[in-house]
């Protein structure tokens, strides 16, 4: 019984292994759904958004020096004014006292000034006098004529005589003291007298006017302000806040194009003027100022306008590009056993850029000599000078340097080319430089004739919301790039 028993329950097993086998393997196990997109050439546009407030490039807040109050206004809101025109007038009837009182001073310094002088004539005088007292006195002493008594006073009264002229000269120069200091401060009474009149200090136009007629004004510790002047407003200027996260991308001289609430539906364009190197921490965000300027026909910008601004970083015209899910999709899950890296291609090969000699571009000094016009010599000795180069470079890592960065690497070949190419040529390498450093390396997947899903490894750089420069690779044209895979079930 038992030998019946364990023989059915052996016989059930294998059954059962035997259909898993004949069936359970054959079943599929899920649908491959792959949705591409081709490798297209397009126009691309980065650009960094940010706002910023409209105002001119020069304002003047025009104040008072004076405390007073205002007498005359010439000028009010949106008043064109040339620089140097009177726009308003404080009391000056204070002020011209106060000059009358100063101009009285000054006649009174004036005046004791010519006492001392006349003082000063009869002082010399009187030592004329006692001089020759002096000299009657000593040569009637010489010949035993004269009292040694009366030696001596004739001698004490020229000693007075010289002292009462250094004195009367002391008293001249305090006089003339005095008067240059009455004449400081009329000139400081007339200054102020002449602050009274208010003069515009640009050619602008009005664009805020903050007293009447009436109004007492008081400067104390800083000069009130009565009128904001805005100087040509043809040209406008906008401080735009740029997050920190973004401001790497800013360079002076990139285009931008702005629109304001005022005038929907029409674009205007700037150029950046200045990147400000001052931060601004608000509630731990931090932004920089980007000023950017824009003519402004007619005037129609106002100062205080909100504008949106695009700040263009990087534009590409009529270049391969590649959808950016195409750079976000990896294979996971069940997908990775359909993956062939990158490592592994087709050909037997390492992928690699055009740079390593593949893709449609040729080897980097053919694209290099394509891109300069560069002549069959000159092509020549830039590979000899670039071999060089890396060559001086192999030997420094192998004495024990560290590698240098892309920043040193960069530098070194444009040392290599500089005596091989022309100033022109020179300019467009670098040029190429500078928008080669903002690529990167990436990967693409393409469904290969097999059905694996191979990698591609790329160099790209710009890109927008949706596609990306594809700068080298191997990808052709028109080729169908993964941007989803998903097994169904």
């Amino acid at each position: 019984m038992n030998k019946w028993w364990w023989g059915g329950i052996a016989a059930a097993i294998l059954l059962v292994a035997a259909g898993w086998f004949m069936f359970g393997r054959s079943a599929p196990v899920g649908e491959l759904t792959i949705e591409t997109e081709p490798a297209a050439l397009a126009d691309i546009r980065r650009s960094v958004a940010a706002t910023g407030s409209v105002r001119a490039r020069v304002t003047v807040e025009v104040g008072s020096q004076l405390s007073g109050q205002v007498a005359e206004l010439n000028v009010d809101f949106n008043s064109p004014v040339e620089e140097g025109q009177v726009i308003a007038r404080i009391d000056p009837q204070t002020f011209e006292t106060r000059v009358r009182e100063a101009e009285a001073a000054v006649s009174t310094a004036e005046a004791q000034v010519s006492l001392q002088q006349a003082g000063l004539q009869r002082v010399n005088a009187n030592l004329r006098v006692a001089e020759e007292e002096f000299e009657r006195v000593e040569n009637l002493h010489e010949r035993g004529i004269a009292s040694a008594a009366a030696y001596e006073a004739a001698e004490a009264a020229l000693e007075s005589a010289r002292s009462e002229r250094a004195v009367a000269i002391a008293q001249i120069q305090n006089a003339r003291a005095t008067l240059q200091q009455r004449e400081a401060t009329l000139a400081g009474a007339r200054i102020d007298l002449e602050r009274t009149v208010i003069r515009s200090p640009i050619d602008g136009v009005v664009i805020n006017r903050a007293v009447d007629i009436g109004q007492t004004v008081a400067a104390s510790l800083s000069a009130p302000v009565l009128f904001t002047i805005a100087q040509d407003l043809s040209v406008i200027q906008i401080d735009a806040q740029v997050d920190e996260s973004d401001i790497g991308q800013i360079r002076e001289g990139q285009l931008a194009t702005f629109n304001v609430d005022a005038f929907p539906g029409r674009d205007y364009e700037g150029r950046v003027d200045q990147v400000r190197l001052a931060a601004t921490n608000e509630a731990n965000v931090v932004t920089y100022t980007v000023v950017v300027t824009a003519e402004n026909p007619g005037q129609r910008l106002l100062p205080g306008m909100t504008a949106n601004i695009d700040i263009v970083t990087g534009e590409r015209t009529g270049v391969l590009t590649v959808p950016n899910g195409a750079l976000r999709f990896r294979p996971s899950g069940a997908l990775e056993a359909l993956a062939r890296p990158a490592e592994v291609t087709e050909q037997g090969q390492r992928g690699g850029g055009r740079g390593a000699g593949g893709g449609r571009g040729g080897g980097m000094m053919d694209r290099l000599a394509e891109q300069l016009d560069m002549t069959e010599a000159q092509r020549e000795e830039a590979q000899q000078a670039v071999r060089a180069a890396f060559s001086q470079m192999q030997s420094q890592m192998q004495a024990g340097g560290s590698p240098p960065d892309r920043a040193a690497m960069n530098q070194l070949f444009a040392n290599a080319m500089r005596d091989v190419l022309t100033p022109e040529q020179m300019d467009r390498f670098r040029q190429i430089q500078a928008e080669n450093a903002e690529t990167r390396t990436a990967s693409v997947w393409v469904e290969a004739e097999d059905g694996m899903l191979e990698e591609r490894r790329l160099r790209v750089g710009v890109g927008d919301s949706r596609n990306t420069e594809v700068v080298a690779g191997q990808l052709e044209e028109g080729e169908a790039v993964i941007t989803r895979a998903r097994m169904v079930e």
